[in-house]
């Protein structure tokens, strides 16, 4: 069976839930002894204006801002890709995971 290259990308809005999953995978490829690589991406913002009041006043306003946070995790490996549901299995509610599998 050859190798095989995985790529990996979690994305999250909380940056507490990515730093444990993060270490949680990483701990994992150890133990299975798969060699990755992983870093960060960039943190995407966006921002949002509303107005409190709807006629006269447009310079009370209200602003908020949502922050993602993204990794990425390159790995190869001879395992069948069915070992990966078990970290599809453990992952938070608040993770979003995409995974692309080439030859």
């Amino acid at each position: 069976m050859q190798r095989k290259k995985f790529h990996l990308i979690i994305k999250a809005i909380d940056k507490n839930s990515i730093f444990l999953f993060k270490r949680f995978i990483a701990r994992t490829f150890l133990k299975t002894n798969i060699a990755y690589k992983s870093f960060d991406l960039p943190i995407k913002r966006k921002r949002i204006t509303l107005l409190k009041s709807p006629h006269v006043n447009k310079s009370a306003r209200e602003q908020f801002e949502i922050k993602y946070y993204k990794c990425f995790f390159q790995f190869y490996s001879k395992l069948n890709p069915e070992f990966l549901r078990f970290l599809f299995l453990n992952k938070p509610k608040t993770l979003r995971i995409s995974l692309k599998t080439f030859i």
